[in-house]
């Protein structure tokens, strides 16, 4: 097993061969990425929504 990991280790050449301890595969920075946009995106959306109801109320 040891062997394995020291020949994983030397053929890599991005810094995935062990890649737990936080670093992601490019994939999967992005998909985390897109998910936080998507949160953002849906959190702006509700927020204009509110603000539509309030001043649609606010001319009557």
């Amino acid at each position: 097993m040891l062997n394995r990991w020291i020949k994983e280790s030397q053929a890599d050449n991005n810094g995935q061969a062990f890649r737990g301890n936080g670093k992601l595969t490019p994939e999967q920075e992005e998909i985390r990425n897109l998910k936080l946009q998507i949160k953002q995106l849906k959190l702006e959306k509700q927020i204009l929504k509110e603000a539509a109801v309030f001043f649609a109320r606010e001319t009557k």
